[in-house]
């Protein structure tokens, strides 16, 4: 039996989906059952519980032969992770699949604290003499329904502080898959990998190809990253998770995402998901046919910090030219 945690999310769910499809038995440890109602449909197990609490987890890893796990950015990450990695200890289970961050990020003295976060739960891991995989993988597709679509819907902007950056934007459900073999197979122990989609890409590409899987015009405007610290302040997000998002920036901006793996058609013989498959299937969220509607308080705070940020940018095209 195989448990996974993190079942209610972009990529556990697809996992247990995807291990129910294989012919595994799966378990899944769900904070709510009531959310989990589509796992338990499809023939997965719930067992309720969480990373705080060390007797449910104990009760879910009863059985369990591998354990899957992947939970939200949180501070106290290592710390809830490292309660699984115990549990996991007690119930001696024979392999743990980790979903940790992107390999630039992951060490003890690295660049974002999530980052090292991953770092801590992977050494204790590895401490824990439980054979592992870890996979690596950048950012996600998905992502971009949540931090680009509302703003390119409403007002045809993606405003970001890539600058000029590319990046391997890699889709959840490849990740998933790559889970789902490593976890179906004893040909992965303590193994490493790293999983992005098939290209790198700059956000000015993004703009176009979301312009052509829309038909309607998307123009991307570079966010200095101070001005996109405002935008999720004023947003609600707190001081860590800006903090985070600043950083992970900087890394992408500095080359993190631009290395291009293979190894989710090595380990599932299926090509990964285009950004451009991608965005012609998700063109709706991205599409604005609702331009006419009234502005959203985030949308009319993206539009003035995007607007400053390309009148910054023109006034200094401007001065050099001068």
């Amino acid at each position: 039996m195989i448990l996974v945690i993190g079942a209610t999310g972009k990529i556990g769910g697809e996992v247990a989906r995807l291990l129910v499809a294989a012919g595994s038995p799966v378990r899944a440890l769900v904070r709510d059952p009531s959310k989990a109602t589509a796992l338990a449909a499809r023939g997965v197990g719930l067992a309720t519980g969480d990373l705080t609490d060390t007797a449910s987890l104990d009760a879910a890893m009863r059985g369990a032969e591998r354990v899957f796990l992947v939970s939200g950015q949180d501070l106290r990450q290592a710390e809830l992770q490292g309660n699984a990695v115990d549990a996991a200890v007690r119930a001696e289970v024979g392999h743990i699949v980790k979903v940790s961050g992107i390999a630039p990020s992951v060490s003890p003295g690295g660049p974002a604290e999530i980052g090292r976060q991953h770092w801590r739960t992977e050494h204790r891991i590895e401490e824990s003499g439980v054979p592992f995989t870890f996979l690596r993988p950048g950012f996600f597709m998905q992502n971009l329904l949540e931090t680009a679509a509302p703003m390119v819907s409403r007002l045809g902007l993606l405003a970001a502080p890539m600058a000029r950056a590319p990046i391997a934007m890699v889709d959840a459900r490849d990740i998933a898959a790559v889970a789902t073999e490593v976890l179906t197979s004893e040909n992965h122990y303590e193994r490493v990998y790293d999983v992005t989609g098939p290209r790198a890409f700059p956000y000015a590409e993004l703009a176009a190809i979301l312009t052509r899987a829309t038909g309607q015009r998307v123009r991307y405007v570079h966010t200095p990253p101070a001005l996109a610290a405002t935008v999720l302040r004023r947003q609600g997000r707190p001081d860590w998770q800006i903090e985070h998002l600043v950083e992970m920036a900087e890394l992408f901006r500095a080359g993190a995402g631009a290395t291009v793996s293979g190894t989710v058609r090595e380990l599932t013989g299926l090509a990964p998901r285009s950004i451009e498959g991608f965005a012609a299937e998700y063109a709706g969220a991205f599409d604005q046919g609702g331009g006419a509607r009234l502005l959203r308080p985030a949308a009319r705070i993206g539009l003035t910090v995007a607007g400053r940020a390309a009148g910054v940018s023109r006034s200094g095209r401007r001065h050099r030219a001068g």
